[in-house]
């Protein structure tokens, strides 16, 4: 009975480290895939806020450079200054919704452009799709409320918050990194 045990025991321990093995090699092979694609992904990231900020502004060829660490972007065209575009996120009811919002250099909204999302199709991506809705929020600035300033989409209520969260959080990046010297 005792040898039974034992043997019980060590086929235990045998199953145990082959799984460890296993994991290891695939860790392994995830960490490699992962590296091996971090930068086509990023490059890929870059060019869908390089895009972006060409559509809030209407224009090609601008020339965008981080402010510091921030997620604040000063754009220029042909040297001059013409604006800023700040990376932003809010909370949707299918995650994250990230954006970049466009504004003048006097800081007025030019557009809030999504850049990427988790809404349900046909419910809450009623507001991250809709240009219209979007186009609410060219002109506003400062602390923007829902139904004060923007109205929130029916049955896309949680998505119309997001948004609202995620343009008044661009907004205070945006202040802050003006505040910290980084106006042009």
């Amino acid at each position: 009975m005792e040898k039974a045990k034992k043997n019980t025991a060590l086929e235990a321990v045998v199953i145990g480290l082959k799984l460890l093995l296993i994991c290891a090699v695939i860790a392994a092979i995830v960490s490699f895939v992962y590296a091996m694609t971090l930068d086509v992904y990023e490059g890929n990231l870059q060019k869908t806020k390089n895009e972006a900020i060409g559509r809030i502004f209407g224009k090609e060829g601008l020339v965008c450079e981080k402010i510091g660490e921030t997620t604040v972007y000063t754009v220029a065209e042909n040297g001059v200054h013409i604006g800023y575009c700040v990376e932003s996120v809010g909370k949707g009811f299918g995650g994250d919704i990230q954006m970049m919002v466009g504004y003048t250099a006097d800081g007025k909204i030019v557009a809030v452009e999504v850049i990427g999302h988790s809404e349900t199709p046909g419910v809450g991506d009623k507001v991250v799709k809709n240009t219209e809705y979007l186009a609410n929020y060219a002109g506003l600035d400062g602390e923007l409320a829902i139904g004060t300033d923007v109205d929130k989409v029916a049955g896309a209520s949680v998505s119309s918050r997001g948004i609202m969260a995620g343009v008044n959080a661009a907004t205070k990046a945006l202040q802050d990194a003006l505040a910290n010297g980084g106006a042009e």
